[in-house]
């Protein structure tokens, strides 16, 4: 098979995907209209099943967007064992804080994102939702000052890194997996989702002994590229609590072996 028709296969498997979750004339504008940078810098694009729009920056989170067309997942919980509390470390401009709301519509989700922009975009995406907390600071081993830079060209390529001195426009409070238990009354974490580029090296220090076994279920992407040696910690400080591992995309996700939940990969925003 040639190339062009690998390609053209795939675009087509997306195209069914998005039309299927946003609607063709939503599938349309992403996948034919934002390749071609004709879609203005600020646009919203209705999501029938989170029963809101979704707000984004054309063709520059093109890769935020596309988690709408591709392969999903969701961690299917029971009735009398719901998933009830969940970080988003990294949220970005929410695009996964809304697909955990609308598989878990009862879940308490606390949405990180450090970056100015993102957050903004962030805040109004999950505007309305009174159990979704958006909070403008970066994940870290403990609560101090973290300076945002970015990375490289995308949206999604944001950092940080623990400053002393004068502030500067930008620099965000940290805080900590501890201060998240107490400041928003949470005994645990269901779900903690992780897409920090690399702050996960220092998050998983020899202080997440205090907090690893609250958490039931982890999801990251491999950080090594932004981090050498962050993936390894992630599972030396969790190898001993005994979860189970998934590859899902490109996520990693761990689930706890005592929990009746399971993953489960989905096309579509089916419940």
């Amino acid at each position: 098979m040639s190339a062009f028709l690998i390609r053209l296969f795939a675009w087509l498997e997306r195209f069914c995907i998005a039309t299927r979750n946003l609607g063709f004339t939503n599938a349309l504008r992403l996948l034919v209209l934002q390749r071609s940078r004709a879609l203005p810098r600020s646009t919203s694009i209705r999501i029938r099943a989170f029963g809101r729009y979704v707000h984004y920056r054309g063709a520059s989170d093109f890769g935020v967007m596309s988690h709408f067309f591709r392969p999903g997942y969701r961690i299917r919980d029971l009735p009398d064992n719901p998933i009830r509390y969940i970080v988003d470390a990294g949220a970005n401009i929410g695009d996964e804080t809304l697909r955990f709301r609308y598989f878990h519509p009862q879940a308490k989700i606390i949405s990180l994102e450090p970056a100015t922009e993102n957050f903004r975009l962030l805040s109004l995406n999950v505007s309305g939702d009174l159990a979704i907390f958006p909070v403008q600071k970066g994940l870290w081993p403990r609560d101090c000052r973290l300076r945002v830079f970015q990375a490289a060209a995308s949206n999604e390529a944001f950092r940080v890194e623990e400053v002393d001195g004068d502030p500067l426009p930008g620099d965000v409070q940290a805080i900590s997996i501890p201060s998240i238990l107490r400041e928003f009354s949470i005994p645990e974490i269901d779900i903690l989702k992780l897409d920090i580029e690399g702050a996960e090296y220092y998050v998983f220090d020899e202080s997440c002994r205090q907090w690893v076994d609250k958490v039931k279920v982890f999801i990251f992407e491999c950080p090594d590229s932004d981090h050498p040696g962050a993936a390894f910690r992630i599972f030396e400080a969790v190898g001993k609590h005994h979860f189970n591992c998934f590859i899902q995309g490109e996520n990693l996700i761990l689930i706890r072996r005592d929990l009746p939940w399971a993953l489960e990969t989905m096309l579509f925003f089916d419940r």
